[in-house]
């Protein structure tokens, strides 16, 4: 069985390496971007779920789910886990519409939790 591949998208390089430690070592292939624009491009490489974060300059997480979340987009359905430092009932909302949200900082295994809980709920 192939490994599924995430991406992890987040302006910092501290948590892009943490986050994507914590997933290399839970088995999934993980592609990262350092913004929304850097992530839009690769789409391509098919990812199963966005691990996410919300404030970044360029294009932002709000604007990438946009473009994900586009009419005819082969990427619609798939799940994103925000992961910022942001806290609003508002985010939640956003989270739940598009898949989940955590509040940085975050412990691995509560990060894992979301991701496969996100990953079984899209397989159904």
């Amino acid at each position: 069985m192939s490994k599924q591949k995430l991406m992890i998208v987040d302006d910092s390089q501290a948590v892009r390496l943490a986050v994507k430690r914590i997933l290399i070592g839970a088995g999934y292939d993980v592609v990262v971007a350092c913004d929304g624009e850097e992530a839009v491009a690769k789409l391509s490489e098919r990812p199963a779920l966005v691990v996410l974060d919300i404030n970044m300059p360029g294009l932002d997480g709000y604007g990438f789910c946009e473009q994900m979340d586009a009419e005819d987009s082969p990427f619609e359905s798939v799940p994103v886990v925000f992961l910022t430092s942001e806290k609003s009932r508002a985010l939640e909302l956003l989270g739940n519409q598009f898949g989940a949200y955590l509040q940085k900082p975050v412990k691995p295994e509560e990060l894992l939790r979301v991701v496969e809980e996100q990953l079984l709920a899209e397989a159904r």
